[in-house]
């Protein structure tokens, strides 16, 4: 069955994933990374491998755009203005585990417990 690239309806699995993962940005679709909005049939795939489990979908969702993030593991101020890309990464992560525990599934990474390990030791 052929999706469109984004839709944000609440009455679908899709919508539902877009909700908890906060993918409501459909101008985002062109971005790339962690900051691109997933298309309809990306997340349904992720409801696929997840037994159409959307906190768990939402969960994957999130752990990849942290992924993302943890690649560019760059610190960069420009200015007066900051961004980590290692703190949203630990940031996404930790909103996985809460949707992970919220679905009664076991967390696949701890932040709190794996504290350090997206960092590079080196002070900010």
């Amino acid at each position: 069955m052929p999706f469109d690239p984004y839709s944000y309806d609440l009455s679908t699995l899709i919508g539902q994933v877009r909700l908890l993962a906060g993918e409501t940005d459909q101008a985002a679709l062109t971005m790339t990374g962690g900051d691109r909005t997933r298309t309809d049939t990306e997340i349904d795939a992720l409801l696929t491998l997840q037994g159409r489990d959307v906190r768990l979908a939402a969960a994957t969702l999130l752990e990849g755009k942290a992924a993302e993030f943890a690649q560019a593991a760059t610190n960069i101020t420009q200015g007066g203005v900051r961004q980590d890309f290692r703190v949203r990464s630990q940031r996404l992560l930790e909103a996985a585990a809460l949707l992970r525990d919220a679905a009664g599934a076991p967390v696949v990474f701890s932040p709190a417990a794996d504290a350090g390990v997206l960092g590079n030791g080196l002070p900010d």
